[in-house]
């Protein structure tokens, strides 16, 4: 027999911790037979003061009946949300996501079966996986969201943003964080520079969009000859051009424009503007 401190760990564990003062007297009374289920149900039931909290913890019970469902004994809800917990489990979704009986309740009012449910998470890693993998990687590298978090986020975008990353989030934020990691994959890719957190964000809150992204950055790498100094210039360095091209800073842009009019002109004289680009490479940065 379980002592009075396991019988509260085990129920606050399964959400029945308001019975312990009940099942406390069924296990101490030498009159109840504890072992007999039928009747330490009907003790339960008798008991008034416990109805409350017993309908509010098997909630999902009343979406079952609404929907013409019959609902679960409290075994059987019990046993459906410990089989959804694993499932989780097993599948390496977040500690954080859906492992907490209110959780749960939309299921099981839902008469989701195990199945469906792990299909649903099946579902949700194949959307993670089929994500670019640049964007997964800098998903990781500016936020640490791993494809765990997606799946999650891909099953629900809402519960998910609670426990990724940090508890504050929302889905704006997480949102606004892919399109981030959008942007910083295509100048990774494009041309070759890793953004930080900050500069990402700042695109992304520009309304900066991935097409715009990977032409603003295609650009710059491909006119590195005119942001490379020459005797006598100074540096455009890397965030003068990225906030040049894409207009979040008027100093910046005004920077690259005035070193394209320095090179156009020493072009047209024939002065030392070497470069494989040609004139053609002045004419998209700055305008």
């Amino acid at each position: 027999m379980s002592s009075p401190a396991e019988l509260q760990k085990t129920l606050d564990g399964l959400g029945l911790g308001f019975l312990f003062p009940i099942l406390n007297r069924i296990v101490t009374d030498p009159s109840i037979d504890s072992n007999d289920e039928d009747a330490v149900a009907k003790y339960i039931e008798a008991d008034t003061a416990s109805q409350d909290a017993i309908k509010k913890r098997f909630v999902g019970n009343e979406g079952r009946v609404k929907a013409g469902l019959q609902p679960l004994t409290p075994k059987q809800y019990i046993a459906a949300e410990q089989t959804y917990a694993d499932t989780l489990k097993n599948n390496g979704l977040p500690q954080g996501f859906y492992d907490q009986p209110d959780d749960f309740q939309k299921l099981i009012a839902g008469n989701v079966s195990a199945v469906e449910f792990n299909n649903r998470i099946q579902q949700g890693y194949m959307a993670a996986k089929s994500a670019p993998q640049a964007v997964k990687d800098q998903l990781s590298n500016l936020y640490g969201i791993t494809d765990q978090d997606l799946a999650a986020y891909f099953l629900d975008p809402t519960k998910a943003t609670d426990v990724i990353k940090a508890k504050e989030k929302n889905a704006f934020t997480f949102n606004r964080q892919i399109q981030a990691a959008q942007i910083s994959a295509q100048g990774q890719t494009q041309a070759g520079i890793q953004l930080g957190m900050g500069t990402a964000e700042e695109l992304a809150a520009q309304g900066v969009s991935t097409a715009e992204a990977q032409k603003g950055f295609a650009d710059i790498g491909a006119q590195q000859e005119l942001y490379n100094p020459l005797q006598g210039e100074q540096a455009i360095t890397q965030e003068q051009q990225i906030a040049g091209t894409f207009g979040t800073n008027a100093e910046a842009r005004k920077a690259i424009a005035a070193r394209r009019r320095s090179r156009q002109a020493a072009f047209e004289t024939g002065g030392g503007f070497a470069t494989t680009q040609g004139a053609s490479a002045l004419g998209t940065v700055g305008q």
